[in-house]
């Protein structure tokens, strides 16, 4: 059996969704998208065992799916480990109530998996058959200000996946400008890598610095037709459309591009 990785397509307007199935017959999972996201991501999971199921952060189009899967016994009993760390629901309410109610689910739904749950640290390293995960940083509660619309996306989880002879994997989640700058800060010697998961979708992510320093050959983008042509202009200060992040890939020199509107993809890890 090979190591595989698919970017899963949209089944809902917009989401975020991956599956590692390697080569010892296990799969990982990557937040998974939205409850009608979840039978699809299933069908590649297959039969495998869930060794490892990630979440970056708590916004609706990233985890509502994993809400409603883990309620069902027949997923949840396959599932090994929950990794995240998310902000509390009180600083969710605080800073973007609109998202209270999907972590107010997921709190109560911590009793159907608490026992497989993990609180990632950086510097946690997991081994799932041939693949590592290390997790590289989380942005935790502290990036509430100067923009709170951002605070959840700023929480996100950051990791890297890596095998030999693979080409190595970085997560960047919904990571935004302020939390770009904390990791380049915090661990800049660990982000460069072949493959990069897009800020954001693509769009009012991380800075060009980010970008620059990992260095990727190949950019994985969660992006729908009309995300992948948003405008090419400063959204806010700092926050970016998709057409202008694709121009610093292009400055990059990277070439080799997976996005969501062309279906779910086969990402190559070699």
């Amino acid at each position: 059996m090979e190591t595989k990785l698919f970017m899963l397509t949209e089944h809902s307007l917009f989401m975020m969704g991956f599956v590692f199935q390697t080569a010892g017959g296990k799969a990982i999972v990557v937040d998974g998208g939205r409850p009608e996201d979840i039978p699809y991501l299933m069908e590649l999971v297959g039969e495998r065992e869930i060794a490892m199921w990630l979440l970056t952060h708590p916004h609706f189009d990233h985890f509502s799916g994993f809400n409603q899967a883990i309620v069902d016994p027949k997923i949840r009993n396959r599932v090994r480990m929950v990794c995240h760390h998310f902000p509390s629901v009180d600083f969710v309410r605080k800073c973007e109530p609109q998202w209270e109610s999907d972590i107010l689910t997921f709190d109560r739904n911590r009793t159907l998996f608490g026992d497989k749950e993990i609180l990632a640290e950086p510097g946690m390293k997991f081994q799932v058959d041939e693949l590592t995960i290390e997790i590289l940083y989380y942005g935790g509660e502290r990036h509430y200000l100067p923009k709170p619309n951002m605070a959840v996306n700023e929480s996100s989880l950051v990791f890297k996946v890596t095998g030999k002879d693979l080409r190595s994997v970085i997560f960047l989640g919904d990571l935004g400008p302020e939390g770009g700058r904390e990791l380049l800060s915090l661990c800049s010697e660990k982000l460069p890598s072949d493959i990069v998961q897009m800020a954001h979708h693509g769009h009012s992510g991380v800075t060009e610095e980010v970008y620059e320093r990992i260095r990727p050959v190949a950019c994985m983008w969660c992006a729908p037709e009309w995300l992948w042509n948003e405008v090419d202009e400063e959204l806010e200060p700092e926050l970016w459309g998709t057409l202008h992040t694709r121009g610093w890939m292009d400055k990059l020199g990277v070439t080799e591009h997976y996005v969501t509107k062309d279906g779910t993809l086969e990402i190559p890890l070699k």
